[in-house]
């Protein structure tokens, strides 16, 4: 995001979902942040993963699972 446009970022601030779609993208970050760890590969992503995990985990009510 540009300092100079406040709508040049192309991630909305807001998003709505249903219950059962905002479950499907939580279990497929948290599947992909378990291919990633299994793998080794990107642990800076994997970081970035569980944080919106944790973020997603809080706003749906959840405990925060297994994120660790």
């Amino acid at each position: 995001m540009s300092g100079l446009d406040p709508f040049d970022d192309p991630v909305p601030r807001r998003v709505a979902l249903s219950l059962d779609e905002a479950f499907r993208v939580l279990e497929a970050i948290e599947d992909a942040r378990l291919v990633l760890r299994e793998s080794g590969a990107a642990p800076g992503l994997q970081d970035e993963l569980a944080t919106v995990i944790r973020l997603l985990h809080g706003k749906l009510g959840l405990d925060e699972g297994g994120v660790q």
